[in-house]
């Protein structure tokens, strides 16, 4: 097997220190939240301003970088992820709630530059290596599932007001990843179509090919989100667990998101794109029954991990589709709608969860998740109809 591009693996050393900020604000920002909202209804709005951030901050990223170049880009976001922890600290330590929400908005920046490491490591190998790729980038999240949180525990004391010392360690963080994303190789893998005269924006993004990556991936994230970021208040507010039993629960979850990556590779090349996202789906639709059963912490925990192995299917399977839809000319163009509109529903989504875990409660939070999962049934099913040789 052709071994692939090192920048494959700095990029995955840069992710998990970069994306280590992601899980640490899940699982601290609403407990943040609570202590210093002006009412319990905001309190996971911090998790809601990250992920508003992504989306806000989507376009200008791959604007940022298809001017100056994937490597200047990363370590310019990084550089600004740095400074966004330093002012997160500041915030907790001012027991200002809109300064912190604001520092947490302003990570949309390096997290945002993160989602498109994925594209960087696909362009840095052959196309037939693009799964493998994305599949051995995602075990970044390993790494990041565990030190977030833990990032949130050792911080919690060290400074005068809760979790502020935290996001210092956090900066320390982006400074590793600043030297480790110094050493990231400019190069550009072929493209799979022929270059030729750039296609105008409404064209490629009705192409059947790309309605079906973006549902896939879209889907994935909005249903995990909405899921992920009610259940903390769902389970130490409402239900009473521990801090501990939370955050294990956090942390699983956000482990079965991307342990899988460590067999996704061989599950493309066995079962194809096609079977993997449904398998995805058919790991969500299982994650809402088991939460609908009952509110034990085996059934959070069970929930929470489907939760994590459907999401990993069905963004693999989503990533691996979309170069199919573009020619390098067209590649930022893409990518750009393609994450706005994926952290756009994230964001929407995550924002929504505070609403419905507190008005309606846990169970309307699942239910109101399966409207959605038939909509990359639909889009693959559309896509099949176009192919005369289907394939996958």
């Amino acid at each position: 097997m052709r071994l692939l591009h090192p920048n494959v693996f700095i990029l995955l050393i840069a992710q998990a220190l970069i994306g280590s900020s992601g899980p640490l604000i899940v699982f601290v920002g609403g407990f943040i939240g609570i202590a210093l909202a002006p009412t319990p209804a905001l309190a996971t709005l911090p998790i809601s301003c990250m992920i508003v951030g992504v989306a806000l901050f989507t376009l200008p990223v791959v604007k940022l970088m298809s001017r100056i170049g994937r490597k200047r880009g990363i370590l310019l976001t990084t550089l600004c992820g740095l400074l966004c922890s330093l002012f997160a600290a500041f915030s907790i330590e001012q027991q200002s709630f809109w300064l912190l929400c604001f520092s947490i908005l302003l990570f949309g920046i390096p997290l945002a530059a993160n989602q498109q490491f994925r594209f960087a490591a696909i362009e840095s190998v052959a196309p037939e290596q693009s799964g493998q790729a994305v599949s051995v980038l995602l075990m970044a999240g390993l790494v990041a599932a565990f030190v977030g949180p833990e990032l949130g525990v050792w911080g919690k004391s060290v400074l005068n007001e809760s979790f502020s010392g935290a996001f210092v360690f956090l900066a320390i963080n982006m400074l590793v990843a600043l030297v480790v994303i110094s050493r990231l190789q400019p190069v550009g893998a072929p493209s799979l179509h022929q270059d030729s005269a750039p296609r105008p924006l409404t064209q490629l993004v009705t192409q059947p090919i790309f309605l079906l990556a973006l549902s896939s991936a879209a889907i994935s994230f909005a249903v995990m989100s909405f899921i992920m970021t009610a259940t903390p208040i769902s389970m130490h507010v409402h239900h009473h667990f521990s801090m501990q039993d939370t955050k294990w629960v956090i942390q699983s979850h956000i482990i079965a998101m991307y342990l899988p990556s460590l067999f996704t590779a061989l599950l493309i090349r066995k079962l194809g794109i096609r079977k993997l996202m449904l398998a995805g789906v058919a790991a969500l639709l299982t994650c809402v029954v088991i939460g609908l059963i009952n509110q034990d912490y085996v059934h959070y925990w069970s929930a929470l991990v489907l939760l994590g192995i459907g999401w990993n299917f069905m963004y693999v399977a989503g990533t691996t589709w979309l170069p199919q839809s573009y020619q390098e000319n067209e590649k930022f163009r893409v990518q750009g709608v393609n994450d706005l509109t994926i952290f756009s529903l994230q964001a929407l989504a995550s924002l929504s969860a505070g609403i419905v875990i507190g008005w309606f409660g846990w169970n309307w939070v699942l239910l109101s998740t399966l409207p959605l999962l038939f909509l990359p049934v639909l889009a693959l099913w559309h896509w099949r109809r176009t192919q005369s040789s289907p394939s996958s």
